[in-house]
């Protein structure tokens, strides 16, 4: 019976070295990966890419087509031996502390080397759609490793991964945590002007926000990022006084890119190809600002601005800056009627009391356009057979109409007449206001200056000496 106790025992004894040298695993239950950052996407996927596999010497394998993505990214062959230095690879880069056993060989595992892997099983087939309405979590029965995948309008999402006890030692089937990266599609216009109303001449900021894109990390061929930029009724304007020229990253200092205006001056683009170069990413999601000024030089200003990544046209949905000017128009009549228009009556206009008139150019429609760096500009303008001026290309403000020069056979009228442009809220088209003036006829007087002015003083003067004669022999009659 010692015998057959002392067989036992050695039996027993290597039943239990050999169970030390097989992996083990906790039984199977319920894990939850916790989502952040995914709340707003309109679908998020998810599908296990790595499984626990006894028979494998690292205890895992790649399932679902995983691994040919995984060894092609890491430069290898695909075989089961080449997926498996991978996964060891990948062991150690979540726990660098990790002691590979003898004769075991690991694949270096980087970040671009795993993002290049991940774009490639993005496009596998086989990702179920997580069912939680509010996408924070996704329930999992199994240990390993799973790629989550989102979508959401306007915004690119890097593929994501969760590892549910996974690595060396064998964990238990534990919870994982996994923070969205995204990168909006969409590209921001604003301008420095809040009512959108400006002058012919005025120098406006406009500023442009977008940002780093995710790029497929197995695309190397066409690592692409551009800034455009379109503007009609407006010149760039970027060097000179006030002027503004900046392209810049946050997290970065100094100037990430350049300015280059094409050659017909109606638009511009900026290469930041550079910030997407490493297939990691390590700069999506960051946001780049471009600031710059134009000068106005029509009546109304359109601008847009987009960005391309990828052979992917970003900023689609960007709704357009359009600026726009302000327009006044006096009538001038006679003797208080309306109806009664007068012609080629001149006038001088200035803004908000200054001294300056300012100068307009005539346009073949008979308005007059604000033209301040005009050389032959003139500060004189006259009205129309309607009777009428119309002067355009102005921001808000008072106008004050001058007249210097009344029709044939009406007087100036010295008070003149303000006007003003105002706007509430953000324009959405030409501002206008208009006024009239009257003139008061001279009815047939004799004009200023000629012999008429010599004849009316002696006649009025003989009339003042009769009616002094008359006084004075009236008053000698009744002192008699």
């Amino acid at each position: 019976m010692s015998k057959v106790k002392r067989i036992l025992s050695v039996i027993m004894a290597m039943v239990m070295v050999l169970a030390m040298s097989v992996p083990t695993f906790a039984a199977d239950g319920k894990a939850t990966i916790t989502l952040k950052n995914f709340e707003k996407a309109n679908k998020v996927e998810y599908m296990q890419i790595i499984q626990k596999d006894e028979t494998k010497t690292s205890g895992w394998a790649f399932v679902n087509g995983a691994g040919a993505c995984f060894t092609a990214a890491f430069g290898l062959n695909d075989s089961d031996d080449a997926q498996q230095q991978v996964i060891w690879g990948l062991i150690q880069y979540k726990d660098n502390s990790v002691v590979l056993p003898t004769g075991v060989t690991a694949t270096e595992a980087t970040a671009a080397k795993i993002d290049l892997a991940l774009s490639k099983v993005a496009a596998l087939t086989g990702f179920t759609e997580a069912t939680d309405k509010d996408k924070t979590k996704i329930e999992v029965s199994a240990a390993g490793v799973y790629a989550i995948k989102a979508e959401e309008t306007g915004f690119t999402y890097k593929t994501a991964t969760a590892y549910v006890g996974f690595g060396e030692p064998y964990p238990t089937l534990t919870g994982a945590e996994v923070t969205a990266k995204k990168s909006p599609t969409s590209v921001d216009k604003t301008v420095a002007d809040d009512d959108h109303v400006v002058a012919i001449g005025d120098i406006v900021t406009y500023t442009i926000e977008a940002y780093v894109p995710f790029i497929d990390a197995a695309n190397t061929d066409n690592r692409a990022f551009t800034i455009t930029d379109k503007i009609t009724g407006a010149d760039y304007y970027l060097a000179g006084p006030n002027s503004v020229n900046s392209v810049t990253m946050e997290g970065k200092d100094g100037q990430v890119g350049e300015i280059v205006v094409n050659k017909d001056g109606k638009g511009f683009t900026i290469d930041l190809s550079k910030l997407v170069e490493d297939t990691a990413n390590p700069n999506a999601g960051k946001k780049i600002t471009v600031t710059y000024t134009a000068k106005i030089k029509e009546l109304t200003v359109e601008n847009t601005a987009g960005s391309h990544t990828a052979d992917v046209e970003y900023g689609g949905n960007n709704v357009p800056v359009k600026l726009f000017t302000g327009e006044i128009t006096l009538l001038k009549y006679g003797d208080s009627d309306v109806t009664n228009v007068l012609k080629d009556a001149e006038f001088e206009v200035s803004k908000d009391e200054a001294a300056t008139p300012l100068k307009f150019k005539l346009q073949e429609n008979g308005n007059y356009r604000y033209a301040p760096d005009a050389e032959d500009a003139s500060t004189v303008v006259k009205t129309n057979a309607e009777g009428k001026i119309v002067v355009e290309g102005l921001n808000v403000g008072t106008y004050h109409f001058k007249e210097t020069k009344a029709p044939e056979g009406y007087s100036i009228n010295t008070d003149g007449k303000d006007i003003t442009l105002t706007q509430t809220g953000v324009a959405t088209g030409i501002v206008k206001a208009s006024d009239k003036l009257n003139d008061t006829k001279l009815n047939a007087l004799p004009s200023t200056g000629g012999i008429g002015t010599t004849i009316f003083t002696i006649g009025g003067c003989a009339i003042m000496i009769v009616a002094a004669g008359l006084f004075f022999a009236t008053r000698r009659k009744t002192q008699k």
